[in-house]
């Protein structure tokens, strides 16, 4: 009893094609939709050689992030957080803006007893990153990328003797091309990276279509007021326009609420 298929094209239906020649019969597709969603980070980087990509954010009620004073510790409750260690544990890179790094100076690693540290990727397009932030002072005990268009050397010879390493990448209206960042990505064997960003990243992220599902946890409080929501940037003009949502789970995880959701994309963008 076979779930799925192998998605790999050099592999795909091999196997059963071997049981079927030596008299084992065999039935594809028990469970076929769960099988999949096991095996979804290998077959999105396998059949497109990009990893899959992971926004997950935390929000209260009315949509905020942070209060009006930029304030975010904490929106999610404890079970919550650990629910994201683990999350962070299972994907192979994590990546946050740089805005993130100077507002929140975030660790970005896996604190759970035997974790596993995700390879660290700040987009930084002017490299602003501070050279006191914990990401730098910790370069050289967690893999850490820095991915930007800034060609000062100078500069750069300064993160690298911190242990930070540099991935070149072009811009894509002032920011960094992550469309190009996936595919160098891919070269580099990363398979799955869960997105951390801010609400400018976010937004980018999923402009450019590089999204395959979204987390939100949303706990049960209200800001209010002119606070950040996850997602900025210029937006959508129409109803009709919005990145449409697919929710497969919803879950509560202590006082939270957890909304896992496949991102639609009504077309394909020019790459």
């Amino acid at each position: 009893f076979i779930g799925t298929l192998d998605v790999n094209p050099a592999m795909s239906g091999k196997s059963v094609g071997i049981l079927n020649q030596n008299g084992i019969k065999s039935k594809v597709g028990i469970l076929e939709e769960e099988c999949k969603g096991l095996i979804k980070k290998f077959s999105k980087f396998i059949t497109t050689q990009t990893p899959f990509v992971l926004m997950k954010y935390a929000m209260t009620m009315d949509g905020k992030i942070a209060t009006y004073a930029n304030n975010s510790k904490w929106i999610s409750g404890k079970e919550s957080r650990e629910r994201v260690h683990q999350t962070r544990h299972s994907f192979s890179a994590i990546m946050a803006g740089v805005d993130t790094v100077i507002k929140d100076d975030p660790m970005l690693t896996c604190r759970i007893e035997n974790g596993k540290n995700p390879v660290r990727i700040i987009c930084d397009t002017n490299l602003r990153t501070p050279f006191e932030s914990n990401i730098v002072k910790t370069a050289e005990s967690v893999p850490t990328y820095i991915a930007t268009s800034c060609g000062d050397e100078l500069r750069k010879e300064i993160y690298a003797k911190h242990g930070c390493k540099f991935i070149d990448v072009g811009k894509r209206q002032n920011h960094i091309d992550l469309a190009e960042l996936m595919k160098i990505l891919g070269r580099m064997k990363i398979d799955s990276l869960i997105l951390e960003g801010g609400g400018t990243l976010n937004w980018s992220a999923l402009n450019q279509q590089i999204v395959d599902e979204v987390q939100a946890y949303i706990a049960p409080k209200i800001f209010g007021g002119t606070a950040k929501t996850p997602v900025e940037g210029i937006g959508v003009a129409f109803p009709d326009e919005a990145v449409l949502l697919n929710p497969y789970s919803v879950s509560k995880i202590g006082d939270d609420y957890l909304i896992e959701s496949e991102v639609i994309y009504k077309c394909s963008q020019e790459s």
